[in-house]
C-alpha cells in the first residue's frame, strides 16, 4: 500500500522563533499567576483585615482636619499642636500618612487591590454560576441517591412514563423547573429559585461598589470628626471659599429625675464674604448643610476664652481653646498656636479642689517649641488676671463651652448607599429565596411497574427537610390517584 503526501511551505512567521515563543508563554505564565492570587479567597481576607486595620488605626488617631495639609504653614501650625502628643513621632507618623489615613496612599492602594480581588472573584465564579443555573448536571451517579442528606426510594406499580408524568406535574405545581435525560435510564432534575445563585455575586459585586464609592469620597471629598468651635468663636468652612461658620451658643439638657440626656444643641449662623446666610440649631440628627457640606452635632465639652497680647499691647490670640484633650492626671486640655513667635501653647484646667498645681479659677498655660516640641515653661494664672509669661500677657477670661462637629463632603455616599442596597439585596435572597435542587432516577421494573428514587443536598437549608417531605408524599398520594382511577 502507498500512502500519498503533500508538503506545504508555512508562510513566514507562522512559527514563531524559539525566544518569541518563551517569551509569549512567560507572559502567559505571570498573567495566570497573577490571575490565580487575585482569585485567592487568603489575598481577599488579608486584604479586608488590612482595610479595616487601617480603618481602626484612623479612629484611634487624631486626623488633621480637611484642607490643612494642603497649606505647609498651616500644617506646620496643626503639626505643632499635637508635637507635645506625640513627641518624637509626630514626623514619622506623618510621613507615614497616619494622621490623613483615610486619604492615604495605603488604604487607596489596598482598597483597590480588595477591589480588583473581588472584581476577579466575581469573574471566576460567572462560567459555574452560569452552568449551575442554565446547564445544570442531570445525570448523577447511583450512590448519590444512597448518601445524599435527603433521600427516598418508592416503587409503584405503574408504568414508568405514568410515573414520570405524575413526578413532572407535584414538582411544577411547587414552583420547580424540571429536566430529564433519557438514556436507558430516566434521569431528572428540579430546581427552584434558580436565578438565587446570582446573589452571591450581587453581594462581591456591592462590595466594589461600596469600595468605589468610599474611593470617590476619599479623591474628591472629605471628612472631620473634630471640627470644634468655642461659643462666639468662627472658623472657616473647609473647600468652601469665604464661607465661615460661628458657635452662637450651645445647650444640653438632662432629665431632672435620672440625669438621662435629652438633647445637645449648637446654634450656628453661616456667613458667606462677611454677610449672613443662615442660623440654624444643628443636633445630631438635624444637621446644617451647605454648598454640599453637612456639619452633624458629634460632641462637646468645657472651653476657655483666653486672650493674648504682645508687649505693645497688641492682640496676638483671642478666642475660646476647646479642651477636647484629657492629660494623664484627668486635665483637660486644649491648644492654640501662637506662629509669629514660634510657640505651641496647652491650656490646661483643674481638676477640682483636690488639684495640687491648678486651683479651682485658674488654668495652666504651657509653651512648647513649633518645631520641636520642647517645653519652654509652665505657669498657672487666675481668671480675670494678666500674667506676662515669656514676654507675652496671658489673661483667662471666662469658662465657656464648645462644640464637636462632624463636617464631611461626600459625593460618593449615593454609590455607597448603592452597594448597601445591593449587599442587602444580595443576602437577603441568599438567606431567604435559597435555590433547591433535587435529583431523580426512574428505572422500569420487570413486573411493569417502576422505582423512582429522588434525592438533595439541602445541609444549610433549614426548612428544606419539610419541603422534601411534603414532596416525596405528594408523589405517593398522586400516582396512587392516578392507579385508582
Amino acid at each position: 500500500m502507498t500512502q500519498n503526501t503533500r508538503t506545504q511551505k508555512l508562510a513566514a512567521g507562522a512559527v514563531p522563533a524559539p525566544g518569541e515563543a518563551d517569551g509569549v508563554a512567560g507572559v502567559d505564565s505571570a498573567l495566570e499567576q497573577l490571575w490565580h492570587v487575585l482569585t485567592s479567597m487568603k489575598l481577599a481576607l488579608v486584604l479586608m483585615l488590612a482595610f479595616a486595620a487601617l480603618t481602626l488605626v484612623g479612629t484611634l488617631v487624631i486626623q488633621a482636619p480637611a484642607g490643612v495639609m494642603e497649606d505647609p504653614q498651616a500644617k506646620s501650625q496643626w503639626l505643632a499642636g499635637i508635637r507635645p502628643r506625640y513627641g518624637g513621632w509626630t514626623d514619622i507618623l506623618d510621613r507615614l500618612q497616619v494622621f490623613t489615613i483615610f486619604t492615604s496612599f495605603w488604604l487607596r492602594a489596598i482598597g483597590a487591590l480588595l477591589a480588583a480581588s473581588l472584581v476577579a472573584c466575581t469573574v471566576h465564579r460567572i462560567p459555574g454560576t452560569w452552568r449551575t443555573v442554565a446547564r445544570p448536571r442531570i445525570d448523577v451517579g447511583p450512590a448519590f441517591f444512597e448518601h445524599a442528606p435527603q433521600h427516598e426510594a418508592m416503587t409503584f406499580h405503574r408504568p414508568s412514563d405514568d410515573v414520570l408524568e405524575t413526578t413532572r406535574r407535584v414538582f411544577r405545581r411547587h414552583g420547580y423547573r424540571t429536566l430529564s435525560l433519557d438514556d436507558g435510564t430516566i434521569h431528572l432534575y428540579f430546581d427552584r429559585n434558580r436565578w438565587a445563585p446570582w446573589s452571591g455575586l450581587v453581594a462581591h459585586a456591592a462590595i466594589v461598589v461600596i469600595l468605589a464609592g468610599a474611593m470617590v469620597g476619599s479623591l474628591w471629598g472629605f471628612r472631620d470628626g473634630n471640627f470644634m468651635l468655642a461659643e462666639g468663636s468662627t472658623s472657616a468652612i473647609p473647600k468652601v471659599a469665604g464661607a465661615t461658620i460661628t458657635l452662637n451658643s450651645f445647650k444640653d439638657t438632662y432629665s431632672p429625675t435620672n440625669g438621662q440626656p435629652l438633647d445637645y444643641v449648637s446654634n450656628v449662623t453661616v456667613a458667606q464674604n462677611g454677610a449672613p446666610i443662615a442660623t440654624q440649631d444643628v443636633r445630631v440628627n438635624e444637621p446644617l448643610r451647605y454648598q454640599g457640606v453637612s456639619f452633624y452635632q458629634s460632641f462637646f465639652g468645657p472651653a476657655a476664652v483666653v486672650t493674648v497680647k504682645d508687649a505693645k499691647g497688641a492682640i496676638v490670640y483671642a478666642g475660646g481653646v476647646p479642651l477636647a484633650w484629657e492629660a494623664t492626671g484627668g486635665n483637660k486640655v486644649g491648644t492654640f498656636a501662637l506662629p509669629t513667635q514660634g510657640l505651641t501653647a496647652w491650656v490646661v484646667a483643674t481638676t477640682g479642689t483636690d488639684d495640687p498645681a491648678i486651683k479651682p479659677g485658674q488654668v495652666a498655660i504651657e509653651l512648647y517649641r513649633a518645631d520641636t516640641g520642647d517645653p519652654v515653661v509652665q505657669k498657672s494664672i487666675d481668671q480675670g488676671v494678666a500674667t506676662t509669661i515669656e514676654g507675652l500677657t496671658y489673661t483667662f477670661e471666662r469658662e465657656a463651652k464648645f462644640t464637636g462637629l462632624s463636617v464631611a463632603n461626600d459625593p460618593g455616599t449615593p454609590i455607597v448607599w448603592l452597594g448597601c442596597i445591593l449587599l442587602v439585596v444580595g443576602f437577603a435572597v441568599r438567606m431567604y429565596v435559597p435555590h433547591r435542587r433535587i435529583w431523580g432516577r426512574l428505572a422500569a421494573r420487570p413486573d411493569g411497574g417502576s422505582s423512582l428514587a429522588i434525592a438533595a443536598v439541602g445541609r444549610r437549608d433549614s426548612g428544606f427537610d419539610a419541603e422534601f417531605t411534603t414532596l416525596v408524599t405528594d408523589i405517593r398520594q398522586a400516582v396512587t390517584a392516578a392507579a385508582r382511577s
